[in-house]
């Protein structure tokens, strides 16, 4: 009877455990990081610190010639992030696919779970595809109005957050261009931590420890 108490004492004490570990990696929230801003700016790349804490996000664009990947500037504005050619006469500074399809790379840090992007400038033919990690994932039509002059936002939502640290949004098409002028992420959870696995093996070591002291004195007993 001894033996069986103690078995069920280590029994209730891991799960208690187990739901207290469990409970340091629950869902972290949502956040919005807006990415527009004004005055206008032109730049490389531009970056926003502690986006969550400790994690950086740095907007970069590009296009992909013949299979190789040149860089391009980045336009800021309060509409949100496009992508540039400087001095160029036919460019719109959205992300678009007039002459080379244009791709707005988000790149974090450290892991986040994508939840959803606003896009604004929105016209009526317009799609983009999404990329995670650099690999395409899937196109997507974009809702808009007929002339997309930056006043109409559309929210897309993922059916499932993206996880990853670098998440792409090119124009898919000819016609497509947008900006991007938000989106929401929510830090990845940390899976156990090593102190919670030396604290849990510290509480088995204790437990069999126990059980080992009542085994022999109820092996007596019965003897």
């Amino acid at each position: 009877m001894r033996t069986l108490s103690i078995l069920k004492t280590v029994s209730a004490v891991a799960a208690v455990s187990a739901v207290a570990i469990t409970a340091t990696t629950g869902k972290a929230s949502a956040i919005s990081i807006d990415l527009f801003s004004s005055p206008t700016q032109v730049a490389s790349s531009f970056t926003y610190n502690n986006v969550t804490p400790g994690n950086n996000l740095t907007a970069t664009g590009s296009v992909n010639i013949l299979g190789v990947t040149q860089a391009r500037n980045v336009f800021r504005s309060s509409d949100g992030l496009g992508v540039t050619i400087n001095n160029s006469p036919l460019e719109s500074n959205k992300v678009d696919g007039f002459l080379l399809p244009e791709t707005l790379t988000l790149a974090f840090t450290q892991a986040v779970n994508l939840t959803s992007v606003s896009f604004t400038g929105v016209g009526l033919l317009d799609s983009f595809t999404f990329l995670n990690g650099g690999t395409s994932v899937f196109t997507q039509n974009i809702p808009g109005q007929l002339l997309g002059n930056g006043t109409y936002t559309y929210n897309f939502n993922f059916n499932s957050p993206q996880t990853g640290t670098s998440f792409g949004f090119r124009a898919s098409q000819l016609t497509s261009a947008f900006y991007v002028s938000s989106v929401n992420v929510a830090a990845v959870p940390e899976p156990i931590t090593m102190a919670g696995m030396v604290l849990g093996s510290g509480f088995g070591v204790l437990l069999r420890r126990k059980y080992k002291k009542a085994a022999k004195f109820s092996n007596k007993l019965s003897t």
